[in-house]
């Protein structure tokens, strides 16, 4: 558990570097944002000050819930009703029942920590791979790489596909996770444990 800890969380930094060392190519240029499609900058001209503290503030929130996570989340596994699958194990875990996993979407649920535990794993893989495919993304556009170009003029928007690439990510990684705490939960069962940690 330490180890993943320790990978996923310089991982995050290192991620997070190259975002900042791409996005600040357009900062140096002479009007000093040409270029720059951080929303922070586009819709409330954050400079370079406000990106690195609201950034210190996320990647520090995030890494907190990943150490939740990996050091103090504990799966219990005794239900009044056995899941059959990965989805009702979610849905005993956040609700008590095995029928209100789409509440997920639009209410908090009643065991909020297994939520805070979930988020903590899910983004940081997004975190991760979102800023390495924003610095690729700035590194092609700064450069004006002509296969870039190119995709540019397919796509139009190119802001349009890696958000979508990121809700992708998100969703992926979200039902990985699930299917491994319902994994995690079948052996459990088999061997009698009632509660495990990460």
């Amino acid at each position: 558990m330490k180890l993943k800890f320790v990978f996923l969380t310089l991982l995050l930094f290192f991620a997070r570097g190259c975002d900042f060392y791409s996005t600040s190519l357009w900062f140096f240029q002479p009007d000093g944002k040409s270029g720059e499609m951080n929303p922070l900058t586009r819709f409330f001209n954050a400079g370079w000050s406000g990106l690195i503290l609201t950034n210190i503030l996320i990647v520090g929130f995030i890494v907190t819930l990943l150490y939740y996570y990996y050091f103090r989340y504990k799966r219990q596994f005794t239900f009044s009703t056995q899941p059959r699958n990965y989805l009702e194990l979610a849905s005993l875990q956040y609700f008590n029942s095995s029928n209100k996993f789409h509440e997920i979407f639009y209410k908090l649920p009643a065991n909020k920590s297994v939520l805070l535990a979930h988020m903590g794993y899910v983004l940081t893989i997004t975190i991760i791979i979102g800023s390495f495919i924003a610095t690729f993304h700035n590194f092609c556009q700064f450069y004006s790489l002509e296969f870039y170009n190119r995709f540019r003029d397919i796509v139009g928007r190119p802001l349009f596909v890696i958000y979508g690439l990121l809700i992708l990510t998100m969703a992926v990684t979200y039902r990985q996770l699930l299917v491994k705490e319902y994994k995690k939960y079948k052996l459990a069962a088999k061997t009698g444990i009632a509660a495990l940690g990460a």
